[in-house]
């Protein structure tokens, strides 16, 4: 008996096994950081992808506002790429069939702009059109901007 408690106390090797454990755990955590960084990076380039998605929407806009001219109906239908970037706009004013379109006129009583022209009792009239810049990036990253604009006062 003494001789079999002798031999379970023998510790010889217990180091290399432990040492072995100790690097299994090392390895797990490694790979988990790893995978955990990968993770964070794809986040990363998903916002960056988006917001510049955004702002290329934002572009599609700011192109449609600048077409908008008083008097009547335009429709604009516009595409562009924005250089070796991957981003892209596509701008459509209105919605539906009459998209990029006029929309309405509004009279509204008031003072002119114009400066010493007074109260104008005949009023002003606003063209109302509606935009739609739709932006596009990398990795099918999307994004879609509707926005109302009116042109005026022009005097009656």
């Amino acid at each position: 008996m003494r001789g079999l408690w002798r031999h379970c106390t023998d510790e010889r090797g217990i180091a290399s096994v432990m040492a072995i454990f100790i690097m299994m755990l090392m390895l797990v955590s490694g790979i988990f950081l790893v995978r955990m960084s990968s993770t964070e990076g794809d986040i990363a380039y998903g916002s960056m992808w988006a917001e510049g998605s955004f702002f290329a929407a934002d572009a599609g806009i700011n192109v449609g506002i600048d077409t908008v001219v008083p008097g009547g109906p335009t429709c604009v239908t516009s595409s562009t790429s924005l250089g070796s970037t991957g981003f892209a706009y596509s701008v459509a004013a209105g919605t539906g069939a009459d998209a990029n379109c006029f929309l309405n006129t509004t009279q509204r009583a008031g003072y002119s702009i114009g400066a010493g022209t007074g109260y104008n009792p005949g009023g002003f009239v606003f063209y109302n059109y509606a935009v739609t810049g739709a932006g596009t990036g990398p990795r099918s990253a999307s994004r879609t901007i509707d926005a109302q604009v009116s042109y005026g006062p022009v005097a009656q």
